[in-house]
């Protein structure tokens, strides 16, 4: 069987990267350090972890125990949790992860502030990530929810579409279409060079799909996954890109930029707000779950979020009720 301690020392090691910064860490000399670990991979019968002259690499048996040992840290954690605050409401921490370059990450403060009205002792941590980073987070129970592009399917993840998202033209405000009315073919940007995010974004495979649909590849000179530096390349005239309208009214000076919907038909992206579907939905996930539905009902109802509309069907406008 497992040992916790083992699992921990492991964990450590994946962390920080090398045997000598965990060693520090744990207060223990690095052979020692190094002897668990080769006992841990004895006992599994796989090699965890590729040992370099100073760093080391998770093989896919590791990265598999990784997140094993990850839920189960958290379980123990959320365990001594809810018995110590089981008489009490709202009370404990919960952690929600909001996906980048999108309406969903302008929610991080009115979360905050709700939450705070509604339980002041909640300890609530907010981290913002690709999609795929989420998920994984999800699945090793290192984040309690989270918001995300994409319906799934992902194996440990349960997936809520809420809303869809349209992706616009970003574009500096001398691009020759920028008085363009109505939609602008997708296939009139084929030689343009565009700036995009790197395939780890949910939306980069959505674009180039899109793009493949109407006969081109998108010409990429580079790509760049912080929204503010992307932001800054198409401001020196240096691309294009294709994002969220959302994304430009977190930014200062969006009137740099022209804004133009693409055709023939929209590009639109689902937003889902995503659980696990083997760990326990507590009482305070539930309360969280509850004003993030509000919000979103709030949000979409005052036309807050431009470019996005609402499921259209009766299982969200029930949800979005409650």
């Amino acid at each position: 069987m497992l040992k916790p301690r083992k699992l921990d020392y492991f964990v450590t090691v994946v962390d920080s990267g090398s045997f000598s910064k965990a060693a520090r860490e744990l207060r223990m000399t690095q052979p020692t350090l190094s002897q668990q670990i080769a006992s841990l991979e004895s006992h599994l019968g796989r090699p965890l972890l590729v040992r370099g002259a100073r760093t080391v690499m998770v093989t896919e048996a590791g990265r598999v125990l990784y997140r094993h040992a990850q839920l189960l840290r958290r379980q123990m954690r959320q365990a001594e949790e809810d018995v110590r605050h089981s008489d009490e409401s709202g009370v404990g921490g919960v952690s929600l992860g909001l996906a980048t370059c999108g309406a969903v990450a302008t929610l991080a403060l009115p979360v905050l502030a709700r939450m705070r009205e509604r339980s002041p002792e909640l300890r609530l941590q907010i981290s913002d990530n690709f999609a795929g980073v989420l998920s994984e987070w999800i699945m090793s129970g290192r984040i309690d929810l989270a918001l995300v592009y994409g319906m799934g399917p992902i194996h440990g993840v349960r997936f809520d579409p809420l809303f869809y998202e349209e992706l616009f033209l970003i574009a500096p405000r001398d691009f020759p279409h920028a008085r363009r009315d109505g939609r602008l073919p997708l296939r009139t940007l084929r030689d343009e060079p565009f700036i995009l995010p790197s395939a780890v974004h949910f939306l980069r495979p959505l674009i180039e799909r899109a793009c493949l649909a109407q006969g081109f590849r998108p010409h990429v000179v580079a790509e760049v996954d912080s929204l503010s530096g992307l932001l800054e390349t198409l401001r020196h005239g240096l691309g294009i890109t294709i994002l969220p309208r959302t994304a430009l009214e977190q930014e200062a000076g969006s009137g740099a930029f022209a804004i133009l919907p693409l055709g023939p038909e929209p590009i639109e992206v689902p937003v889902s707000l995503c659980v696990s579907d083997h760990l326990p939905i507590t009482p305070v996930i539930e309360n969280l779950v509850s004003v993030i539905r509000t919000l979103v009902r709030e949000q979409l109802e005052g036309g807050v979020w431009r470019g996005v509309r609402p499921r259209l069907d009766p299982s969200y406008a029930e949800a979005a009720s409650e």
